[in-house]
Parts: C-alpha cells; structure tokens; sequence
C-alpha cells in the first residue's frame, strides 16, 4: 500500500525533465513556479509534444496560450532583444527569417549583430514594440518553410533566444513550378521567386503592355547566386537555359518592376 502511494505521488509532481526546461524557458522562472502545478497537469501527457524526438513548439505554445499562460505584453512600447540562431545557410536563412517577420508585421528593427560561423548563423536584433514576437506565430510560420524551432528562452521580459534548423528550409512565397507546368503570374509586388528542380530551360512570356528588359538570377539551395542573366533591349518572350544546380529563380525588370505590371507567364521547356 505505501508502495503505491508513493507511485501516484510521483506520477503527478514529475514532468519530462526536456519538456521541463522548455516551459520554464518560454515562461521564466517566476510564472513557471506560480504555476507549477497546473503545468504539471496541462501537460500530463507529454508524449504528443514531440515530433521525432524533438518538441513540436507550435503545439507546446499554442497549449500555454490557450491556458493563459504565454504572456508577452509589455508595460508600455519599449526595446527587445532578440537573437536567432540556424543551423545553415547564412543567406538563406536571414531571408525567410527577414521575410517571416514582415508577414507577422515587424518591419523596423536594427541588427546588432550578425555572425556566420562553423555552427550556423547568429542574428541579434533590437526591435522596439508593444509586446515580444509571439513564439506561436514564429514557429508556425517557420513550420511552413521546413524550419523547426528547437529551443526558445527568454531573460525576462526584454530577451529572446531561438535556435532555429534551417537544414531543409524553403524561401518564403517561392512559386512553384516543380509540381507545375506552368504559372500565370500577375502583377508581382517584388521580383517574382520560382523554385525548380533539375529544370533544363524556361520560358518567359511578357504580357502584353509591359516593357520587360530581363534580369534573372538564378540560385542553388543555399540561396547562393549561380549566374546573373540580363539584357537591355525589350523582350515578349525569352526562352533561356537554366544552368546546373539551380533551385530558385528570381525574374525581375532591369530598370523597373513596374515594366512587368500586366504580369507574365512561365512554362517549363
């Protein structure tokens, strides 16, 4: 009998030492031990927080939100710190994370410091706000670009640290003509941004009314640029051979974007 008592005990008190450190880490200190033990029972099952061995951040903070815990209000507008850390792919990765937070609203911010090392790429911002990144928005965000948060931690209210694998990441709205044959595009807003896979040439159709001098960048996976081709003269249509190792395409005006205002179409060759 005492055997078993001391069994439900420890049942109820003990969480994954992992997922443990996570919440405290999301929360801090002080609201993490307020609320210790409607932690213990929000997250009684923690076997459904991990996705291959790591913790699903979308699901883990979509849980404290939805309990009232995540809170990310500050007293009055004032300045955040926060530092982002990928696994790979310095270029590449500051787009999406560039790209990301500008779907979620932050355009201005000042880089305090940005480091590409043997171990990834580091990038420290002040960002001035009403309120921290929500790590929600964040991570799902991210989610849809094959990047996974694996770690969030906050100092506070005023420090935010992610590490981020951006081991298999995709660019933010890239058009895709790997499942397509071919894309309608229309006015574009910036160059547009295609992603291909072993594609041997494309064919660029110019609208009607447009007055398109071409400029096409083409990039390997690592956003790096593989070969800039572009011509003064007007064009209808070009078609034009994509060189090895290409997996995005950037098709822009070389004086204006607004040459493309009536939009193009693009079919593989």
């Amino acid at each position: 009998m005492i055997k078993k008592l001391i069994l439900i005990i420890t049942c109820a008190v003990v969480l994954n030492a992992d997922l443990n450190t996570k919440i405290k880490n999301l929360l801090g200190e002080e609201e993490y031990r307020t609320h210790l033990n409607l932690i213990n029972y929000i997250f009684k099952d923690q076997s459904i927080y991990y996705n291959n061995e790591q913790v699903n951040y979308p699901l883990l903070t979509q849980t404290l939100k939805d309990n009232g815990l995540l809170k990310l209000d500050l007293s009055q507008n004032n300045q955040i710190e926060v530092t982002f850390q990928f696994t790979k792919n310095p270029t590449k990765s500051l787009k999406i994370l560039k790209d990301t937070l500008r779907s979620l609203g932050y355009y201005y911010y000042f880089t305090q410091e940005a480091i590409a090392n043997q171990d990834g790429f580091i990038w420290n911002i002040i960002l001035k706000t009403e309120s921290a990144i929500n790590p929600l928005m964040l991570s799902k965000s991210l989610s849809l670009l094959n990047c996974d948060v694996t770690d969030i931690k906050r100092e506070g209210n005023y420090k935010w640290y992610y590490s981020i694998n951006s081991n298999n990441s995709e660019i933010y709205k890239a058009l895709d003509l790997i499942t397509n044959n071919e894309l309608r595009l229309k006015k574009p807003a910036k160059p547009y941004m295609i992603k291909v896979n072993n594609l041997p040439n494309l064919t660029v159709n110019s609208n009607s009314g447009n007055r398109w001098h071409p400029k096409i960048v083409f990039y390997d996976n690592e956003l790096n640029i593989i070969e800039i081709f572009k011509e003064d003269s007007l064009h209808r249509n070009l078609t034009i051979q994509v060189p090895d190792y290409t997996k995005y395409i950037k098709i822009d005006d070389l004086y204006n974007l607004a040459n493309l205002r009536r939009g193009i179409s693009i079919t593989k060759e």
